[in-house]
């Protein structure tokens, strides 16, 4: 009966085990196809030939500047009669760049479109919304998820503060956007992601509250300087930073799941005691 009650108190605690480091062991798997995405796409773009690059860029500027007269971002109409597709414009391999935030630790691919699938893996780039190339009157949507047990995106984009800085790596560009607002509004208001003259903005979206989803956290950064150290430094610690952020969030989870075993199992022994006992007094 003592073997059986400890390989039952083993199997519930490695059961809470498990289901206490999947969100680590998940998040550690997102990392590295993340990684292995943005390696490619600097081995790609460091392939090509500079003559290639500039045509690619006058495409995208030329992209731009159209959308520079739509006035909103959910006008399809307008933007249908534009004929060419932004998805056609850099075709450079799975992604189109990738984003770093060194404050909260995120290094991610950008993807074309916000499909369900673009956004479990990374970054979404919105239709209808400005390259990521920068220029005047510009203004590039990027949208992630929070809260996926599977990976982290940008579930600590609300952590982000008025004067902080993102990073966008597009071709052999790579833009700085100091955060110059941050609002919380409904689904369906869009008109903080609209395009305004001779301003070059790009607003990072995820859903808010957290787990909760109801309204939108728009995060908008305003182009400045590159400084380039800076994002070069944080960017070589972000894997080690999120991993260890990750064991910090899965440590309560264990320490959980090991409560639970020694509960069931005290549980367990004070009932045979009662029993045993009733019996000798019969």
């Amino acid at each position: 009966m003592k073997k059986i009650r400890v390989m039952f108190c083993v199997i519930i605690f490695m059961t809470g085990l498990g289901i206490a480091s999947y969100p680590f062991i998940s998040n550690m798997v997102a990392q590295r196809h993340a990684s292995q995405v943005v390696k490619d796409y600097e081995t790609n773009v460091e392939e090509m030939d500079e003559e290639k690059i500039d045509a690619m860029k006058e495409a995208a500027k030329k992209y731009n500047e159209q959308l520079s007269n739509v006035v909103s971002v959910d006008d399809e109409n307008e933007n249908n009669e534009q004929g060419e597709s932004y998805a056609d414009l850099l075709n450079i391999g799975e992604s189109l760049g990738y984003i770093t935030i060194p404050k909260i630790n995120v290094n991610l691919p950008i993807y074309n479109g916000t499909s369900q699938d673009v956004l479990s893996k990374g970054v979404g780039h919105m239709e209808q919304s400005s390259y990521p190339l920068g220029g005047e009157s510009t203004h590039c949507v990027l949208t992630g998820h929070r809260g996926l047990p599977s990976a982290v995106l940008f579930t600590d984009l609300d952590k982000l503060e008025i004067g902080d800085e993102f990073y966008l790596h597009v071709l052999d560009e790579i833009l700085a956007y100091k955060v110059d607002q941050i609002k919380v509004v409904e689904p369906n208001e869009s008109g903080d992601l609209e395009i305004i003259d001779g301003k070059d903005y790009c607003t990072l979206v995820t859903c808010t509250p957290y787990a909760i989803n109801s309204h939108r956290l728009l995060v908008r950064g305003e182009r400045t300087e590159y400084k380039g150290e800076q994002d070069k430094q944080t960017k070589n610690q972000m894997q080690t930073g999120a991993l260890t952020k990750r064991i910090v969030d899965v440590w309560p989870w264990l320490l959980g799941a090991f409560l639970v075993a020694v509960l069931i199992e005290s549980g367990i022994f004070f009932s045979i005691l009662k029993r045993k006992k009733q019996d000798m007094e019969e």
